[in-house]
């Protein structure tokens, strides 16, 4: 085992009081690019706090699971990408940690047609409410533009494109 791959190694670029259970302890080294804490440990590249959490039995793995759906992946409790003190951290799921995310404002919901699975715009959704305050069925509407019945009453509700019109 070389130097780099101890665990004295990591912790010695790990900065903050580590006596402290309420303070981050973060990592001094590479960061990727979103942010987190890159070490290359025992020959693999891994982050600083999947890293720690394993060194500290939080997790049994270096490498977080390839399944979304499992458990095993490492949340953050302080929000710290950097952060390396595992009582900041648990132990969840893909969604969880992406919900706190976007809970957390770390992650943008893309919403109207902004978002990947849009199929109206701006102007069509004006066309929609105006077609409907005019008196012509959501079904004639949706035959239209070749979209369901339940897609033009959502949009006529302020269910869906509430903030593109």
């Amino acid at each position: 085992m070389t130097k780099k791959s101890t665990p004295e190694d990591f912790w010695a670029r790990v900065v903050g009081n580590r006596s402290q259970r309420n303070g981050c302890w973060n990592w001094a080294g590479a960061t990727n690019s979103t942010g987190y804490g890159t070490v290359k440990y025992q020959g693999n590249a891994v982050t600083a706090h999947r890293l720690a959490a394993f060194l500290t039995g939080l997790v049994q793995d270096m490498a977080a699971p390839r399944d979304k759906r499992s458990m095993g992946f490492i949340l953050h409790s302080c929000d710290n990408r950097l952060c390396c003190n595992p009582s900041h951290m648990r132990v969840g799921t893909y969604a969880e940690n992406q919900l706190e995310a976007y809970a957390r404002r770390r992650r943008k919901a893309y919403r109207g047609e902004t978002h990947a699975n849009a199929k109206q715009t701006r102007k069509s959704v004006a066309l929609i409410k105006d077609l409907s305050v005019h008196g012509i069925s959501q079904e004639d509407i949706a035959a239209l533009l070749g979209v369901s019945q339940s897609s033009i009453s959502k949009i006529i509700r302020g269910e869906s494109y509430v903030s593109t019109v």
